[in-house]
């Protein structure tokens, strides 16, 4: 089965997470300089969503995982993985400031103790708990549009520059540092939605687990790509196409929708033991 415990390491590492990113967003919210002014908007925006969404889920997450609950694991890897994407990106985009070692501490802390997690979780029992329950051809191919939509978005931008040899046009108004998503995005993010689909189209194990993982990173992702989409039309300077607009938000909802569907389906198929009234057992077979 899924394992059911969660090792002491990863709960302390993820109260531990959850502690110094609540810290270090706090700290910086005393010191407003030190995001560059082009992207001061949207990184701040960010940094609201990260104590809004980003903790609670991570700490929700790790509680009900350490319970038992299916659900509650994949929510806490894919908040996991938020969280790694999130301080990755910023240590990449801003300069040099007394918070660069926080950022990378964040960033090392998330990302090991989600491999740590992935690997102690069995895809086998996952597939199993989800088999007969999700639409997995669907959520496959959702996927593939996902990774299809955010790759075109980039490239669209990309191959036009490099073939003139100019910067883009975000690149240009903004700095280096506008083009670290479109990097992180089409080197991590759209490959590991592409293999996924794959999978889960096949119906391998990993398949169903990484998908959870992905649509949940998606869904906590959604508030911060539509709020720092927002940020940039009305406050900041920078020329957002209206199709960027379009394909950064949309996949952000589908990714919501998809989670959503995902959990459901964990939780009406009666796997999770934490949802269970006490003294409750498996039938049996």
């Amino acid at each position: 089965m899924t394992s059911t415990t969660v090792p002491r390491w990863q709960r302390g590492s993820t109260v531990l997470l959850a502690l110094l990113t609540t810290a270090v967003v706090l700290l910086g919210f005393a010191r407003p300089d030190r995001y560059p002014p082009a992207i001061r908007t949207q990184l701040v925006v960010q940094d609201v969503l990260v104590l809004v969404v980003g903790v609670p889920a991570l700490l929700l997450g790790v509680w009900y995982a350490a319970r038992g609950s299916t659900a509650g694991r994949v929510v806490w890897l894919g908040a996991l993985a938020y969280a790694a994407y999130v301080w990755l990106s910023t240590g990449l985009q801003v300069p040099f400031t007394r918070f660069f070692l926080a950022y990378a501490g964040l960033f090392a802390l998330s990302l090991f103790t989600l491999i740590g997690g992935v690997l102690a979780t069995d895809p086998e029992a996952l597939r199993s708990a989800l088999e007969d329950r999700l639409p997995d051809r669907l959520y496959a191919g959702a996927l593939a549009v996902i990774a299809g939509g955010l790759a075109t978005l980039w490239l669209a931008e990309l191959v036009p520059a490099t073939i003139s040899a100019t910067p883009p046009a975000l690149a240009a108004e903004t700095g280096p540092q506008a083009l670290v998503s479109h990097f992180l995005d089409l080197t991590l993010v759209v490959p590991g939605l592409a293999i996924t689909a794959g999978l889960l189209w096949r119906k391998r194990p990993w398949g169903y687990t990484l998908a959870g993982v992905g649509v949940v990173f998606g869904a906590l992702l959604a508030p911060t790509i539509t709020g720092a989409t927002v940020a940039l039309l009305f406050v900041g300077s920078v020329t957002v196409p209206a199709v960027a607009v379009v394909f950064t938000v949309l996949p952000a909802v589908l990714a919501v929708a998809l989670a959503v569907g995902y959990l459901r389906s964990l939780a009406g198929g009666g796997h999770d033991p934490a949802d269970r009234p006490a003294g409750a057992t498996d039938a049996p077979r």
